[in-house]
């Protein structure tokens, strides 16, 4: 990492092209970074259904990108309300499949597809 120094404060960067530092990262800051990127994803995809209806690449990569923001969602839910953070690892491996399962479900059933 590298270290900048600013009067009283040490800011730490991370070296975006190191991998080191990469696999070094807990599984909530990717859990965190995920749901980030799913909603950015949400949001222009709404845009791209609104100017291209009944497209059905953009409707699966729109039930992909929500079922997995809503399970990354439960995940933020749970954890606040429990006090144990130790099982973060099995809770987003869990949700994860969940995500999966309800994205095929969804696929499946064609919900969406006119």
């Amino acid at each position: 990492m590298a270290v900048e120094k600013k009067t009283d404060t040490i800011i730490r960067k991370r070296e975006i092209l190191s991998l080191s530092e990469w696999r070094s990262t807990q599984v909530g800051m990717w859990a965190w970074l995920f749901q980030r990127f799913t909603a950015v994803g949400t949001i222009v995809l709404i845009a791209l259904h609104l100017v291209y209806p009944y497209q059905v690449i953009i409707q699966t990569l729109m039930a992909f990108t929500l079922c997995f923001h809503a399970v990354l969602g439960l995940r933020v839910i749970i954890l606040d309300l429990s006090k144990k953070v130790t099982y973060q690892k099995l809770l987003f491996g869990a949700l994860m499949v969940l995500a999966i399962v309800l994205t095929i479900m969804i696929l499946k059933l064609r919900i969406f597809y006119v």
